[in-house]
Formats: C-alpha cells, structure tokens, sequence
C-alpha cells in the first residue's frame, strides 16, 4: 500500500516538473530588443544550447517541440523566434 501511494506521489510531482517549463508563450512575449543576456537567463533559464562567434551569440532554448531562439550582440537582445508555441 505505502509503495503504491509512493508511485502515485512520484508521479504528480513529475507531471507537475514538466508542466513547469519556462519555454512558453507567455514567456516569449516578455522577450524585447535590448534585453540583457542575464535577464533572460532569469526569465528563461540556462539555454540548451549557444554558438558564439566574435560579440555575437546564438542561444536555443528546448521543451519537446517549443523553441525559443535568441540572437544576442554585446549580451543584448537583438533578435528572436519561436517555434510551436
């Protein structure tokens, strides 16, 4: 009996992590040109990926199949996308 309520608790709690995401519409409308890299990290969280070459940057944010792809010059916004939001 405690093992099944164990299961059950266990799996509330992960459904509830991953409903969690920070990659989300209302997230993404929060994004503005100028922004600082640092300020999206807080909103966003670590990026799943970033390329950099000279002052610029590229950082791509995952959750299945939403993407949030950020263009950063100087660590400021200066372009963004998203897919399957």
């Amino acid at each position: 009996m405690k093992t099944a309520i164990k299961s059950v608790l266990l799996t509330v709690m992960l459904i509830t992590l991953l409903a969690c995401s920070k990659v989300s519409l209302d997230n993404f409308k929060k994004i503005e040109i100028g922004m600082e890299y640092n300020n999206i990290v807080a909103l966003l969280g670590e990026p799943d990926k970033c390329d950099m070459v000279l002052n610029a940057k590229s950082c791509l944010w995952v959750d299945g199949d939403k993407k949030i792809d950020i263009k950063f010059f100087a660590d400021n916004v200066v372009l963004y996308s998203s897919t399957g939001l």
